[in-house]
């Protein structure tokens, strides 16, 4: 994700692109060779620069193409940004295990007398202590847990699957 200094930056670089042109060549009148550019404003070829006698040819062509070259970039980037919002569009929302678990102890009455019966819950009367035995039993120290640890959310789906065996098993 782009920083607003960033956003601000590559604002400032699409409008320079706009104000300086995208058609830029080279003219060599034999006692010099200038980096010309199509002024946007008028359509007038615009001398920007003159380069030195001894330039090696590659960098007159990099010169050149550099305004074809920032105009590809940013496209790219378009593409690449339009691209990903759509792709993280289509992502299912991430699961709440924390949540789902938190009402499990707090409301169902079945997932408390699972509790009692296979895995040792002496006292179901206090939500607290309920969750205190999940906890327990999932080994970890915050419900939090079940959706920032993969190891964790994996052993609350393996209880919630026992969960649900026992209770069609009744």
């Amino acid at each position: 994700m782009a920083t607003d200094a960033e956003k601000r930056k590559l604002e400032h670089i699409r409008l320079s692109l706009e104000m300086v042109g995208r058609d830029w060549s080279i003219e060599a009148d034999g006692e010099a060779t200038r980096l010309m550019v199509r002024d946007p404003a008028d359509g007038m070829p615009r001398p920007i620069a003159t380069f030195a006698a001894d330039a090696p040819a590659p960098f007159l062509a990099f010169a050149v193409a550099s305004a074809d070259f920032l105009t590809l970039t940013l496209d790219l980037l378009d593409r690449c940004s339009r691209a990903y919002r759509e792709l993280a569009g289509r992502q299912p929302k991430p699961k709440n295990f924390a949540t789902e678990c938190a009402m499990k102890c707090k409301s169902d009455r079945a997932f408390r007398q699972y509790l009692i019966e296979c895995h040792d819950l002496r006292d179901a009367t206090d939500a607290e202590r309920i969750k205190t035995r999940v906890r327990s039993i999932l080994d970890i120290q915050s419900m939090g847990h079940l959706n920032t640890d993969e190891a964790a959310a994996a052993r609350w789906k393996n209880l919630r699957a026992d969960f649900e065996q026992w209770r069609r098993g009744r």
